[in-house]
C-alpha cells in the first residue's frame, strides 16, 4: 500500500528543523556584526571629540571649524645653511659641509669668534740695522676678536732677538779701552740686543679654499729696543760641590722706546677638514721710528768729548730700525 506521508528530510539532506536552526544562527551573526560597526563608529566620534575639544561644545559645524586653531609651520629654511652661506644657531652646517650646530663661540659662517696663535722663527736685520745687528730668533703670540672668516683684529706680542756684528763690538771695545785704559775689554766684550713689542694687527684672509689659505696684515704698536754689552765673569760657588762657574754680566745697557709699523703676508694650512687649527708661515717687514740721540763714537774727536757726565756710549741703539721676522706656528 502506498505511503503518501512527507519525508522527514529534504532531498538536500536537511530537515525543516535543521533549516530553522541555521536561519536563527545567521540572524545572530548579522546582529553581532551590526553591533560591532556601531561600536567602532562611536569610538571614532569620541576620538574626534578628544582631538578637538573646542568643537565639541560648538552649536554648529561652522562654529566648530572656527574653533579649530591651525599652528603655523616653522620656517626651517632660517635654521639651515642658505645659499648665502649663513645659518642660525641650530641646524647649521659645519665647515666640512655636514649638518651641525653653531656654538656661542662661532660666527654665522662657522669661523671662531676669536683668533689665537703662536709661533717662533728667525729675524733678520735690514738696511743700516744690518751693520750692527745680526740675525737671531723671534717669538710671536697673538689673540683678539674675529668678525668673520676673512677679518680679525688681534693684539700681538713679539720678541725679536739679535746679536752684534763684529764691527759693532770692535767699535765698543775701542771706546771702553780708551776710557778705562789699556786692553780692558779687548777679546772679552760681547753683547746682545732684543726688541719686544705690543701691536694691533688687522688681518684680512683673502684666500681660503680647501686646506690652504692666505692672508695679509698691517699693524702699529709700541716697540722697546734694548742693547746689552757684557763681560765674562768667573764665580766660585758651592752647592753639592764647589766649582768655578763662568757667566756674563752687563757693563753697559741702553733702551729706546718708539712707535713701530709693520706689514706682512702669510700662508695657512688646515690640519683637518673639521678642525679650526691651521699651521701658518708668515713674513713681516718692521720699521721702528727711533729718534736719534747724540753719543760717543769710536773717533778721536768724539772720544775727546768724554766727561764724567757722559752717559751714552752706544748711540746706535737709537737709530731707526728695520728688520724682517719669519715665523712658523699654529693658529686657531
Amino acid at each position: 500500500m502506498l505511503n503518501f506521508n512527507e519525508p522527514s528530510e529534504s532531498r538536500c539532506g536537511f530537515s525543516r528543523k535543521s533549516l530553522s536552526r541555521i536561519a536563527l544562527c545567521a540572524a545572530a551573526v548579522v546582529a553581532v556584526m551590526s553591533a560591532g560597526v556601531g561600536t567602532v563608529n562611536a569610538q571614532s566620534l569620541a576620538a574626534s571629540k578628544v582631538d578637538a575639544p573646542s568643537a565639541a561644545y560648538s552649536s554648529s559645524s561652522s562654529e566648530q571649524m572656527d574653533a579649530l586653531v591651525v599652528s603655523p609651520v616653522p620656517d626651517f629654511s632660517k635654521m639651515m645653511v642658505g645659499a648665502a652661506g649663513g645659518h642660525a644657531q641650530y641646524g647649521a652646517r659645519a665647515s666640512n659641509g655636514r649638518p651641525g650646530y653653531r656654538a656661542d663661540y662661532t660666527n654665522d659662517d662657522d669661523s671662531l669668534k676669536f683668533v689665537a696663535y703662536g709661533g717662533a722663527g728667525a729675524t733678520v736685520a735690514l738696511a743700516d740695522t744690518s751693520n750692527y745687528l745680526t740675525p737671531n730668533f723671534s717669538i710671536q703670540a697673538g689673540v683678539g676678536p674675529r668678525f668673520n672668516r676673512h677679518f680679525e683684529v688681534p693684539v700681538e706680542f713679539d720678541w725679536d732677538q739679535f746679536g752684534f756684528t763684529r764691527t759693532a763690538l770692535d767699535n765698543q771695545i775701542g771706546i771702553y779701552d780708551s776710557i778705562f785704559g789699556g786692553n780692558a775689554v779687548k777679546y772679552l766684550l760681547d753683547g746682545n740686543s732684543h726688541i719686544w713689542s705690543f701691536s694691533v694687527q688687522p688681518t684680512y684672509t683673502f684666500y681660503s679654499r680647501g686646506a690652504w689659505g692666505a692672508y695679509v696684515k698691517a699693524g702699529v704698536g709700541f716697540y722697546h729696543k734694548v742693547a746689552n754689552f757684557t763681560l765674562p765673569s768667573a764665580q766660585f760657588e758651592c752647592y753639592y760641590y764647589c766649582d768655578i762657574y763662568q757667566s756674563n754680566y752687563n757693563i753697559d745697557h741702553y733702551t729706546s722706546n718708539a712707535p713701530g709699523y709693520d706689514a706682512g703676508f702669510g700662508l695657512t694650512w688646515k690640519l683637518a677638514s673639521d678642525s679650526h687649527a691651521r699651521l701658518y708661515m708668515e713674513g713681516r717687514y718692521v720699521f721702528i721710528d727711533n729718534q736719534q740721540r747724540t753719543g760717543i763714537t769710536n773717533t778721536t774727536a768724539s772720544l775727546a768729548t768724554v766727561s764724567e757726565s757722559t752717559t751714552n756710549f752706544y748711540p746706535g741703539n737709537s737709530n731707526r730700525t728695520q728688520y724682517i721676522p719669519l715665523t712658523v706656528g699654529i693658529r686657531f
